[in-house]
């Protein structure tokens, strides 16, 4: 049927949800983005600095109730890593890539879209002696 359109309402990007966290604490999880209805996760991003190496560097994504866990064992000292959906792998073992100028794994520098009626991100060290946990999300609601 012609001039029968649907439309729908697209997402409006927010400004980031960002953490900053100086002296985080082993095993305890920080918010970058607080629950919030009607999200499209963009990308996110988690680095921190350390004088005595923790393992793992994680973010935690909650979607609608169902965890994923994004984790670095053994991360570089102010090394961004970005997360990314690998399909091949379960929501509780998902994987984060360093952003460098040399990536070469294409999945990496694909933004991955996720959404969810109800969204959470928040990272984690554990182990080691971190001075400062930073992580962004970029992302869009409706």
């Amino acid at each position: 049927m012609r001039g029968d359109h649907k439309t729908f309402e697209v997402p409006a990007h927010q400004a980031d949800a960002a953490l900053n966290q100086a002296a985080p604490g082993d095993g305890v999880e920080y918010t970058v983005l607080d629950t919030t209805k009607n999200v499209r996760i963009i990308s996110m991003i988690v680095q921190c600095t350390w004088t005595v190496q923790p393992t793992p560097l994680e973010l935690h994504l909650t979607i609608d109730g169902v965890s994923h866990t994004y984790a670095m064992a053994n991360p570089v000292s102010a090394t961004p890593y970005i997360a990314r959906a690998l399909p091949d792998l379960s929501e509780l073992n998902q994987g984060l890539t360093a952003l460098t100028g040399s990536i070469t794994d294409v999945t990496a520098c694909v933004p991955f879209l996720i959404e969810g009626r109800s969204v959470k991100v928040t990272a984690e060290i554990t182990g080691g002696t971190v001075s400062n946990l930073t992580a962004r999300v970029k992302y869009a609601k409706w």
